[in-house]
């Protein structure tokens, strides 16, 4: 394996957990936050999502560099780094900065060619 593509599994892995702290953060922010404002801090509901979203393609991609097996890995790791990107608008700039990387690293010719060596682009 390249290591480019070990270090984007490890950009995903603390990507996926840093999503999950920054939804239960937002989510929690949201709840009580309109509990306490009388509904109007309800409009920040929509930042958990993005978060929970992030950390489920995070962890798909994970999975799909972990095992190497399974077709459409440089799709589902292409969506997952854009992700990335847009948790930028709950200011995780840490998966933010890790999804620029990946982007920028899946363009190499190197990754695209071991990933259809392997049958698996």
């Amino acid at each position: 394996m390249p290591s480019e593509l070990q270090t984007a599994k490890t950009f995903f892995l603390v990507s996926g957990i840093l999503n999950i702290l920054g939804f239960f953060g937002w989510g929690g922010s949201a709840l009580l936050g309109g509990i306490f404002s009388c509904g109007t801090c309800c409009i920040f509901g929509f930042l958990p999502v993005i978060n929970i979203v992030s950390c489920v393609m995070d962890f798909i991609a994970y999975n799909k560099l972990n095992t190497l097996n399974q077709t459409g890995t440089y799709n589902t790791i292409q969506t997952a780094a854009v992700f990335q990107v847009v948790t930028i608008i709950t200011g995780n700039v840490v998966s933010f900065v890790f999804g620029i990387i990946t982007l920028s690293k899946l363009n190499s010719e190197n990754i695209r060619s071991f990933l259809r060596e392997k049958g698996i682009f």
